[in-house]
């Protein structure tokens, strides 16, 4: 075991940026100084390591919740400070956990100088019908979302004693993680300079997002003209083709009105859920100056409509498409035979993060 601590002392600091982003993407880091300690233990890692030189460590505490946990994959030998991947698991955002180690990105990134870390964060319980009335307390998927957020402020807080390069960092997840990925990677920066918490006055952008099996927003009741295409053709089947009717027969209303924080579907167009959903729209919120954009979708059967709804192809295309729209770089897939989309660079999704944290003199 190696018990790591540290305390950065004012001079650390003063060569950075004060907290925000610039508009394009670039994460300017907080002068907080001096900051607080973190001390973590190194154990042995849980994966196969091959022989790659580097500290492991679980469950580092990054907020108040029970399920404010990191681990975190730490590369030695390096003589600079390193790149951070951050995974970010899927399930719905009611289930899922951390521990999903991707070995082969690991130690890829490792012998690269590059950090690898992987977040829990507080889940939603979706009610019965009896207690639907309760599902806004839990603050919809934001509070899911706000975690990850902190998740990474937390890390670039504490970027000297985990030696990170705080401004090269990327996102990236499947399905939920995914979808937490891309509003990371679109949102403005919620780095809040005056909040009484140093962690909170950190930034949140990120230089690349990855998303696979993803959504292509979180203002689910957009998802009608995302899946247009394939919803229209099957409206007498399915009985229409808005999102509450869908949700309806897939027997996924209480899951709907608990991620948008509602207590009705009539609520979903009150003037605050419509505020709120706006906040998740990752296509509207997208422009030139957000994270680089991966995505990659497959092809999904009708043996399980709401794994269909949910990682459809045709979410990675609107990503695609919308992201083409602003300007913003995107290599975007499709694997479905029906709605084809082939980047020509052919380019993965493990190189594409590095090629956008990797420092310009490696």
């Amino acid at each position: 075991m190696r018990r790591l601590s540290h305390l950065l002392p004012a001079v650390a600091a003063a060569f950075l940026l004060g907290a925000c982003s610039d508009g394009n993407n670039n994460a300017t880091i907080s002068t907080e100084s001096p900051r607080l300690a973190l001390e973590f233990t190194s154990t042995e890692a849980p994966i196969d390591l091959q022989g790659i030189n580097a500290d492991f460590a679980a469950n580092i505490e990054y907020g108040e919740f029970e399920r404010n946990k990191f681990d975190i994959f730490l590369p030695r030998d390096c003589d600079d400070p390193t790149p951070l991947i951050i995974f970010i698991h899927g399930g719905g955002f009611t289930g899922g956990d951390k521990e999903r180690y991707d070995a082969e990105q690991i130690r890829e990134v490792l012998q690269q100088c590059i950090a690898w870390a992987t977040i829990n964060y507080r889940l939603l319980t979706v009610p019965g019908d009896a207690d639907i009335a309760v599902a806004k307390d839990q603050g919809g998927v934001r509070t899911s979302l706000d975690d990850t957020a902190r998740a990474l402020q937390f890390m670039r807080y504490h970027f000297e004693i985990l030696n990170l390069a705080p401004e090269n960092v990327a996102a990236w997840g499947v399905s939920a993680g995914a979808g937490a990925s891309l509003w990371l990677g679109t949102h403005d920066d919620l780095a809040d300079p005056d909040n009484a918490d140093p962690v909170l006055r950190e930034s949140t952008r990120i230089k690349a997002a990855g998303a696979v099996a993803t959504q292509a927003t979180y203002d689910v009741l957009a998802w009608e003209g995302v899946l247009i295409d394939l919803v229209e053709p099957l409206a007498g089947i399915l009985g229409g083709t808005d999102v509450p009717t869908l949700a309806s027969n897939v027997g996924a209303t209480n899951y709907l009105l608990t991620f948008l924080g509602a207590a009705s579907l009539e609520e979903l167009e009150s003037e605050d859920r419509i505020a709120y959903r706006a906040e998740l729209d990752m296509l509207a919120l997208m422009d030139a100056g957000d994270a680089p954009i991966f995505t990659e979708n497959y092809t999904t059967g009708f043996d399980n409509l709401m794994n269909m709804f949910l990682h459809h192809a045709l979410h990675a295309i609107a990503v695609k498409k919308r992201a083409d729209e602003v300007g913003l770089e995107a290599v975007g897939y499709s694997r479905d035979p029906a709605f084809p989309l082939i980047d020509p660079s052919q380019e993965t999704l493990t190189p594409f993060l590095i090629r956008h944290i990797q420092h310009s003199s490696r």
